[in-house]
């Protein structure tokens, strides 16, 4: 159970970081640039993150309460 509750935690935390991310930092895109692509792994880490539309931080709070409730079970046990 331990194992499963840290399988849960660390893609739920790296899933909500990423789900998180459009609701703090704007979109990386400038419509009259010529390259207005990323240009470094942040901008990618953003535009990847705003392509999710929500589904991130929704995946990632779901992996965190799973995580949750395997530590809570484990516990009892």
């Amino acid at each position: 159970m331990k194992i499963l509750s840290i399988l849960f935690l660390i893609p739920g935390t790296i899933a909500t970081f990423i789900g998180i991310l459009p609701f703090i930092f704007a979109y990386p895109y400038c419509d009259r640039c010529p390259n207005s692509g990323q240009s470094n792994l942040w901008e990618l880490i953003l535009m990847t993150s705003y392509e999710g539309k929500g589904w991130y931080l929704v995946n990632g709070i779901v992996l965190l309460m799973l995580s949750i409730l395997t530590f809570f079970k484990q516990r009892k046990a």
